[in-house]
Formats: structure tokens, C-alpha cells, sequence
């Protein structure tokens, strides 16, 4: 009688093991870019890990690749075709899987990343991501800061569009870039990015445009006599995962990893704000002249160039689309300023 029992008792730990042992999850986690021991998607990336191990009591691993599975592009890809877990990505390149997340480059939405961090958790975002996800099999986890892009030159100062009339200015290889350019008088060149120092010390183009991070990471201070903070596209990253992927999860390991997304846009909004604040010192310090552009000076700029990339933008993604994304923005605007 004993031996049955202890029989029986050893196949329920066994039966309870096997049990504990299907509830480990692996989950593996890319972005086109390298760490960093100080930068906020770096920060980020390690405290979702951290999080989704500790709250899950170790069930939850995940491995972390930078920089080796490919660029956005092909990691946002991998996570669409489900052969690769999650990844963080940007809202520019989701709009080459779903052409309604191109909105996101209206230029002057935000009159600041306080107002898009608000944005990011409206319905109207809530239900363009539901839409990705339902067309693309791409679930996003979270939004987080990738920054305001602002104008570089050699030729002058730059206060008001007026003031971008002539200059010839490189852009990437996006419509919406040329289209935001020639608003405001200016010859808009798409140049790659390994061929742009060559192209500004050579005179090919005036300037160009980009996070104030990327300028100092890149040198371009030293190419460039002149910077305007005038924050004229702000750029999201996402935190995206195989839908399927995220489906099989138990219902407590889904709300721990939507936990650990959240920390990581908390942590990464906050860094980096402040880090783009640090990087247009920096530049300064290096001798570059720098114009932070006033609030009524970026609403010059907001009425002179946002109308024709709406234009552009809803023949693409759809005015319905648009039309949501500019009222979200507006309401997300008055929310952090009390209008």
C-alpha cells in the first residue's frame, strides 16, 4: 500500500514538473542598432528583461541581440514572418508594412515629446496598432521615445522657413522628407547616410536634417556651421512581437510582458529626452552655432510645411487616417498644456 503511494506521489511531481517545465518561455529579442551602457533603448531593452525575468519568478528569459539580426527593417520582417520573437523597431519603417503608420511623420504634431508620449496612449493609437496587428500579424508592446529631428547647415542661421529658401538639403529616401523640404522653398537631395559627410564637405548639399543625437554620434558638427532645434518630425520606436508568439503566452506571462514593455517606455522617454538635451550641448561646445526655436517660431514653421505632407501622406495611408491622427495629436497637445 505504501509503495502505491509513494508510486503515485512520484508521478504527480513528475506529472507537476513536466507541467512547470512547458510554463518556461524563450523568447528572443533583437534591434538594429549596438548598445550602450548610458543610451535610453539600451536602458530600456536590459529593464524589459529584467522585469519580465523577475515578476515571472525566472519563466520568462529573454536574449537580447544588438545590432546582429539586421536593421529595423529586417528585424520588423523577421517579427512579422515569426522567425524572430519581438523586436524594437520605428514607426518609418512599420509604415512599409502598414501604410496608415506613415501619419506618424506629419512634421509639428507635438509641440514637444511630453505631448507625443500622451499621444501614444489615445484610442486613436490604440486602434491604428489593433488595425497593424489584425492585417500584419505585428502586436506592438509599447511605444517609446527615438526623438525630435532638426536642421543642420552651412549657410546660415535658420529661425524662420523663410530662412530655408535655396539652401540645397539632403534627406533620406522618403517622400515625405521632400515633401517637407520643398514646403518651405528648399532642393531636396536623398542621400544615403555613409555618403552624406562626403556630400557636405564637397558642397553637393547645404545641410540636412536629423536627431540631435545622431549629429553628435556621426560628426556631423564638424561639417556643419549651423544647427536649428526646431523639431520638426518626431520619431517613435515600438516594441512589436509576433502576434502568434504573444497568443501562446499564459494570460499572466501576456500581462507581464505588456508591464515590462511599459517600463521600458518610461525608462527610454525620459533618458533620452534628456540625453537629446546633452547631445545639442555638446554640438554646441564642439562650435557649432545653435538656435533653439522659440514655440511661436515652431508654429511658423508647423503652418508653412505640415499642410503639403498631409497632402502627400493621406494619398498613401488615407484621410479618414490622417484626419485621426491630426485630431489625437491636437487633443494629446491640450491635455499637457491645459489649452
Amino acid at each position: 500500500m505504501l509503495k502505491t503511494a509513494l508510486i503515485a506521489a512520484a508521478a504527480t511531481f513528475a506529472i507537476a514538473g513536466a507541467a512547470d517545465a512547458q510554463t518556461k518561455v524563450n523568447l528572443r529579442f533583437a534591434v538594429g542598432a549596438a548598445e550602450s551602457a548610458t543610451d535610453g533603448m539600451s536602458l530600456g531593452m536590459r529593464a524589459l528583461q529584467q522585469y519580465a525575468q523577475f515578476k515571472s519568478r525566472g519563466d520568462i528569459e529573454i536574449r537580447i541581440f544588438f545590432n546582429t539580426l539586421g536593421g529595423s527593417l529586417q528585424v520588423t520582417e523577421q517579427v512579422k514572418n515569426g522567425t524572430l520573437d519581438m523586436a524594437l523597431t520605428d514607426d518609418s519603417v512599420l509604415g512599409s508594412f502598414h501604410k496608415p503608420m506613415q501619419a506618424f511623420q506629419i512634421p509639428y504634431l507635438f509641440g514637444s515629446s511630453m505631448a507625443a508620449w500622451e499621444f501614444a496612449n489615445t484610442q486613436a493609437v490604440r486602434d491604428m496598432v489593433e488595425d497593424m496587428r489584425k492585417a500584419t500579424g505585428i502586436r506592438t508592446l509599447a511605444f517609446s521615445e527615438n526623438g525630435f529631428r532638426n536642421l543642420t547647415n552651412n549657410v546660415r542661421e535658420v529661425k524662420t522657413p523663410d530662412d530655408m529658401k535655396g539652401l540645397k538639403m539632403r534627406t533620406m529616401q522618403s517622400q515625405v522628407y521632400v515633401a517637407f523640404m520643398q514646403s518651405m522653398g528648399a532642393a531636396a537631395t536623398p542621400i544615403a547616410w555613409p555618403e552624406l559627410i562626403p556630400a557636405l564637405k564637397t558642397n553637393v548639399v547645404d545641410g540636412q536634417e536629423n536627431a540631435s543625437t545622431t549629429v553628435l554620434d556621426g560628426k556631423l558638427y564638424e561639417v556643419q556651421k549651423f544647427m536649428s532645434v526646431n523639431e520638426h518630425i518626431y520619431g517613435f520606436h515600438l516594441i512589436v512581437m509576433n502576434d502568434g508568439v504573444f497568443q501562446k503566452l499564459s494570460p499572466d506571462h501576456r500581462k507581464i510582458m505588456m508591464e515590462a514593455a511599459r517600463l521600458h517606455s518610461e525608462l527610454a522617454n525620459a533618458r533620452k529626452a534628456v540625453d537629446a538635451i546633452g547631445a545639442v550641448d555638446e554640438i554646441r561646445k564642439k562650435g557649432t552655432r545653435v538656435y533653439v526655436n522659440s514655440p511661436s517660431e515652431k508654429e511658423s514653421f508647423r503652418k508653412q510645411t505640415q499642410q503639403s505632407v498631409i497632402d502627400f501622406i493621406a494619398t498613401q495611408a488615407g484621410k479618414d487616417v490622417v484626419d485621426k491622427v491630426v485630431a489625437a495629436a491636437q487633443e494629446a497637445n491640450r491635455r499637457v498644456y491645459g489649452e
